[in-house]
C-alpha cells in the first residue's frame, strides 16, 4: 500500500493551496449572497398590490398577503395622522417618509396557519387564524408616494376644459378655466355653465369623429334671431335662448330641468320636447328658483409604500416594493381649502 509523506513539504504546499481556493471561493459566496444587505432565509413574493382596512379605530392597516405559504406583509399607521396619504398628493419628487421606529407606526413579516387574506380586518381576530411568525421591524424608514387622477365625468376630457396653473396642496388646480364663476373649475365641474343641467347631457352624442367634444358641439339657440348666441349649450345657461335661464325652466322644481315627461311640452310639430329647450312664445314664464345643484367629482387616489433599511431576524434588505393601494372617491369640492402650497 502506498503511503504520504504527510511532513513532505511539496505535499504541505499542494493542501496550503487548495485550502486557500477554497477560502476565496467561499469568500465570493459570501459576498454575493449579502450583495445590498440582502439576506436569505425567505422569499418576498408577493403581487405588491394592496390593500386597506380603515375600519379600525385608532389605525390603518395596510397589507399584502399570499398563500402557500400563507404570509403577510402590513404597516400599520396610526389615525387620523396619516389621513392624506389616501386623499391628496405628496409633492412631486418629495415623498413622504415615516419612521419605522415610531412605536405607533408597526411593519411586520408575518406567516400564518391558513390564508390570512379574508380575515385581518376583522375587529375581533378570527380563533382560526393563527400567526405562526412574527418578525417586526423596530428600525427602518417607509416612503410614501401619492398621486391623484381627478375628472367630473362630464365626457368632455380635462385637456380641453383649460385646466392649468400649479397644483395645490389639496390636488386641486383652482386656478383653472372656470366658466360660471361658481369657484369649482370646469375639469371639476359636472355642470360647466351651472344651468342645473349635467355637461354630459349637453354635448353632441353623434359627434364621434374624434375625442373631442368641443369640436362640434350642441348649440340649441344658434339659429335664434337677435337673442341666440354661439356658445354651445354646455357653456350656455340659456339655451334656448329665450330669455328664461334654464334653471328656471325646471317644471316640478328638483334642480334637475329634463328629470322626465314633467319638464316636457308639445312643440308645434306635436313633439315632446323639454320646455328649455323649447324657445316659444307661449313658454315664456319663469318657475319658482329650485336653488342648483351639487356638484361632486370622482378622485382616484394611488399610494405607493417602499419599505427602506430594515432588519429582522429573517430579512436583511435596503428595498422592499411593498405594492401600491388604489383608492376611488367621490368629492364635493367645497370640502377643499384654496390656500396655495
Amino acid at each position: 500500500m502506498q503511503r504520504y509523506n504527510f511532513t513532505n513539504p511539496l505535499f504541505l504546499l499542494k493542501i496550503e493551496a487548495m485550502i486557500r481556493r477554497f477560502y476565496i471561493l467561499f469568500c465570493l459566496v459570501f459576498m454575493v449572497a449579502c450583495d445590498d444587505g440582502d439576506i436569505l432565509t425567505v422569499e418576498l413574493e408577493f403581487d405588491e398590490e394592496l390593500e386597506i382596512c380603515d375600519n379600525f379605530v385608532a389605525s390603518y392597516l395596510i397589507y399584502n398577503t399570499k398563500s402557500d405559504p400563507n404570509e403577510s406583509l402590513t404597516l400599520l399607521l396610526p389615525k387620523p395622522e396619516y389621513e392624506d396619504l389616501f386623499l391628496f398628493p405628496t409633492p412631486e419628487g418629495d415623498p413622504e417618509i415615516i419612521q419605522l421606529s415610531d412605536s405607533d407606526v408597526q411593519f411586520n413579516y408575518r406567516s400564518y396557519n391558513i390564508n390570512p387574506n379574508a380575515l385581518l380586518c376583522d375587529v375581533i381576530t378570527n380563533s382560526e387564524l393563527v400567526i405562526t411568525e412574527d418578525y417586526p421591524a423596530d428600525a427602518g424608514t417607509a416612503e410614501v408616494t401619492v398621486t391623484v387622477l381627478d375628472d367630473d365625468n362630464d365626457g368632455v376630457p380635462n385637456e380641453f376644459e383649460g385646466i392649468s396653473g400649479d397644483q395645490y396642496e389639496d390636488g386641486i388646480y383652482w386656478d383653472s378655466q372656470d366658466w360660471d364663476d361658481d369657484g369649482i373649475p370646469d375639469y371639476l365641474d359636472e355642470d360647466d355653465d351651472n344651468d342645473n343641467v349635467l355637461t354630459k347631457f349637453e354635448l353632441n352624442d353623434e359627434d364621434d369623429d374624434d375625442d373631442d367634444p368641443t369640436t362640434n358641439p350642441l348649440n340649441s339657440d344658434a339659429d335664434v334671431p337677435i337673442t341666440g348666441d354661439n356658445f354651445p349649450d354646455y357653456l350656455d345657461d340659456d339655451d334656448d335662448g329665450d330669455g328664461i335661464p334654464t334653471y328656471l325652466e325646471d317644471v316640478d322644481g328638483d334642480k334637475n330641468p329634463r328629470s322626465g315627461s314633467v319638464d316636457q311640452v308639445v312643440d308645434v310639430e306635436g313633439i315632446s320636447v323639454y320646455r328649455y329647450l323649447y324657445n316659444h312664445e307661449d313658454y315664456m314664464d319663469p318657475y319658482p328658483d329650485p336653488g342648483k345643484r351639487i356638484t361632486t367629482f370622482s378622485r382616484v387616489v394611488t399610494t405607493t409604500f417602499v419599505v427602506r433599511d430594515i432588519d429582522l431576524e429573517v430579512l436583511r434588505t435596503t428595498f422592499i416594493s411593498l405594492g401600491t393601494l388604489g383608492t376611488s372617491l367621490t368629492i364635493t369640492p367645497a370640502v377643499f381649502d384654496q390656500d396655495e402650497d
